[in-house]
Formats: structure tokens, sequence, C-alpha cells
């Protein structure tokens, strides 16, 4: 009677319906037969509800079903004489397939840990003539530069690296702290740093991925097979060489070959004005840099469409630092070395000739 009574006080707790009076009945049976804490242990960790619900005349209703068919199984089996251990294990054993049935009508799935719920992401992103700043939840300071986008949590967690994803170009200013170490995570590697200043640019129809460190240290972790682990000191960066995807290469099987990778010094011109960063200060700054790579700077700062009517022009090297001029101004300035000419068309596209 007493194990008939301790198995219907189990339903019951699990069903959320035990009276104070039953909870003490409870508590007194289970101090009786110790070794039933175990299965009442089991089938209370962590049970979502799920599926068809019953209410409580329904879940007593089908508990006493299943006490008369465990009733008639009982009497249609021969008794037979079995050790004590045997007779508690099927007795427990009997408990644990009733509940197991009461939960599957009652509605419950156990999970061995909770799942993850996942972390909607804050998305801060940048048309072509737009910079802006960011704050973000832990004091780390972000500016984003044209046509950049940068994806970050709302809250950073306790004791886990505090990680954000980059895509175009971006300068941090990394607030320090030792258990939760800050990753800017890019399609070409990932930086690794503790507290620190630097600059990122990886955008994705670019031929390389730049880190430039101003203050601190970083790692950068290449993102190909090889995971090459480069630490930059301040006043150098690195150049990741990448394939930029395109309609015509987005098809096509890549072909795995080792990657050439370039540390330099940061690139400083008059007056202390670190190319690398200087849009950080609304300064366009470029020193010995490829044209065709000097239009897709000047394209992203005032946000137009630039086409070159003659490739051989690309391969022209310039040096300039413009900050308030207007797109006409900067493209007369370069003119004035007569390497090449620029004009507008009718529909408003300029050409460099």
């Amino acid at each position: 009677m007493d194990q008939e009574k301790l198995y219907a006080l189990l339903a019951r707790e699990m069903a959320g319906i035990l009276t104070t009076e039953e909870a003490e009945d409870l508590r007194q049976l289970l101090q009786q037969y110790p070794d039933a804490s175990y299965i009442r242990e089991v089938f209370s960790q962590n049970w979502t509800p799920a599926g068809k619900q019953y209410s409580p005349q329904q879940v007593q209703q089908l508990m006493e079903k299943h006490q008369q068919r465990l009733q008639q199984i009982s009497e249609a089996e021969p008794y037979t004489e079995a050790p004590e251990p045997r007779r508690h294990w099927g007795w427990y054993s009997g408990i644990a397939a009733g509940l197991l049935i009461l939960l599957a009508l009652g509605g419950y799935w156990r999970y061995g840990q909770q799942k993850k719920t996942p972390v909607v992401l804050s998305q801060l992103v940048t048309d072509k003539r737009m910079r802006s700043q960011i704050l973000l939840p832990d004091g780390s300071r972000v500016w984003l530069n044209a046509g950049s986008k940068l994806d970050y949590p709302p809250q950073f967690a306790a004791h886990q690296p505090r990680e954000v994803t980059l895509e175009g170009e971006a300068f941090f200013v990394v607030q320090p702290d030792a258990e939760r170490p800050f990753r800017v995570h890019t399609k070409t590697f990932q930086i690794r740093v503790l507290g620190t200043s630097f600059n990122v640019r990886a955008y994705p129809l670019e031929d390389s991925a730049v880190a430039s460190l101003v203050q601190g240290s970083v790692e950068v972790v290449l993102n190909d097979a090889s995971k090459q682990v480069v630490s930059l000191k301040p006043n150098e960066k690195l150049t990741v060489p990448v394939h930029p995807a395109t309609e015509q290469t987005e098809n096509i099987v890549a072909v795995h070959t080792p990657l050439v990778i370039y540390k330099s010094k940061l690139t400083t011109l008059q007056d202390s004005i670190i190319t690398e960063t200087a849009w950080v200060q609304n300064k366009l700054a470029f020193k010995h840099l490829q044209l065709d790579k000097v239009v897709t700077m000047l394209e992203q700062w005032y946000g137009v469409e630039i086409n070159f009517s003659n490739n051989r022009k690309k391969q022209l090297y310039f040096t300039g630092v413009f900050e308030s001029e207007s797109l006409e101004e900067v493209l007369n300035a370069l003119e004035t070395t007569l390497s090449f000419s620029w004009h507008k068309d009718a529909d408003g596209k300029i050409w460099i000739n």
C-alpha cells in the first residue's frame, strides 16, 4: 500500500497538483524508501512543457487507468519467490515506467541540457559616403568606415570572449578585460586582443585584408587551412591577399595555395598622419597607392561610381591627403600630374582617361 501511495504522490508532484498534506506524506515515504529519491531526482530535472496538455482531473483519470492495468498484469503473472534486491528493482522499474507513460501523456520531455537561446545580434551598417561611431556594451568604441557592416551582441556574456563580426573597415579602441578577450571576425582572419587600438580593413570585393595596430598587441589568426597566427606590435600592419567574390568566381572551385602574407610598418605622411587610420579623423590619405585602389577609396568616400576607359591608368601611383575637398577638387588635384584626365558623361558617371 505504501508503495502504491508513493508512486501516486510522485506522479501528482510531477503533474504539479500535489497538496501540502500530500507533500508531507511524500517526504515521510521518501525517508522510509530512500532509494526512491533517485527516481524522483531523475524525473524532476529540466522538464519543459510540450505537446498536448492535460488538466489535473485528466491526469488523475489517466493515472487510475494505468494503475488498473498494472493490477491486471500483476494478477495475471504467476507469483514466484525472488531475492529481495530483485523485488526492489522490479518495484522501482514499475514506478519509472509509470512515470514515463504519465510524462508522455502529459506532454513533457526531458532535455539533458537546456538549449542555448540564439543571441539576436545588433547590426550597424554604413552606406557609401557615411561614417559612424558606436560605443559597445563593454565600453569599447568602434568607428565604422563607409560601406561597412558590424555585427555585435546587445550584451557581452560574463567570462566569455567578446566577439564581433566585421565586413568592411573599422577602427577599434578596446576596453581591457583579461577575463574576456576581444575578437574581431572577418572572412579572411580573426583578431584576438585584450585591450588595444587597431584598424581592420576587410571589404569583400578587395584583393587584400589588412590589420593595422596602433597601440597594444594583437594576434591575427588566418581563416585558411593553415590557421597561421601572426603577432603584431604597435605601428605594424599585416596584409593578407584574398580573392574577391565576383559573379564569375563564386561557382568556381577554389584551388588551395599557400598564402603569402606581408608584415610591414604603418604608412606615415606629413604631420604624423597615418594613412591606415586617417579616415577616423575624416581625412582621406594614401601614399604611393595604385590609382585603381585610390578610385575604390573615392567611390566609398563620396558614394560615386568611377570607371576606367583606359585600364593602363590603373597602374599609376599617387600620394595625397584630403580633408574637406569635393570629389571634383580631388580629381583635379590628381590630374595636375598630367598622367591622366577625367570627365563626367551625360549619365553622371565619371571616367578616367
